[in-house]
């Protein structure tokens, strides 16, 4: 739990050095200070540690993203060049397969930094997203597109943020003793 609030102080600190231009002595030492200030004013909540991070799942996960930046910034540019009207929008939910919240977050988080579409709600009790994307082909096989690619994003997200595994003495289910549980 320290570890990721002192990560979480120390990426702010990298902020307030960029948004500041350089790295000085007053620079540092009042970055310090504001981010000291913010942990005291608005700490933050105790988050269970229900994932991990497979550094394999999040390389695969990386490259899919970056595929569909690429494919998806091509796109938005040819739409936006190519003469005659704009496309038709629509919007269309898709149910997650589960995951936990934070799998359902990512997923719409990375769905919305894809060019051209956006991630307009999110229902987490039902694990549904609804994504807005550009009508490029036939109206009706729009709905089965969107769903088969987010689909396959949430997969490569799951891929990349397994559940973390249990303790030892939970993995066996035995109390601290040596006993089983009843």
């Amino acid at each position: 739990m320290r570890i990721s609030r002192w990560l979480v102080g120390a990426v702010m600190l990298l902020v307030w050095l960029a948004l500041w231009g350089g790295v000085t002595r007053l620079n540092l030492v009042g970055g310090v200070l504001v981010v000291v200030l913010l942990a005291l004013v608005f700490p933050l909540p105790a988050a269970p540690a229900g994932r991990r991070l497979s550094p394999v799942g999040l390389v695969l996960l990386a490259g899919h993203v970056a595929a569909d930046l690429l494919r998806s910034s091509v796109q938005v540019a040819w739409l936006s060049l190519r003469p005659g009207p704009a496309p038709a929008g629509a919007i269309v939910a898709v149910r997650l397969r589960g995951g936990g919240d934070s799998v359902v977050v990512t997923v719409a988080q990375l769905l919305t930094l894809v060019p051209g579409t956006l991630t307009v709600d999110l229902d987490l009790p039902a694990a549904t997203l609804y994504v807005h994307v550009p009508v490029t082909g036939a109206h009706e096989d729009v709905p089965g597109a969107v769903r088969d690619q987010v689909l396959r994003l949430e997969e490569q997200v799951r891929r990349a943020l397994p559940p973390a595994r249990p303790r030892d003495g939970a993995r066996r289910g035995r109390t601290a003793q040596g006993g089983g549980t009843r």
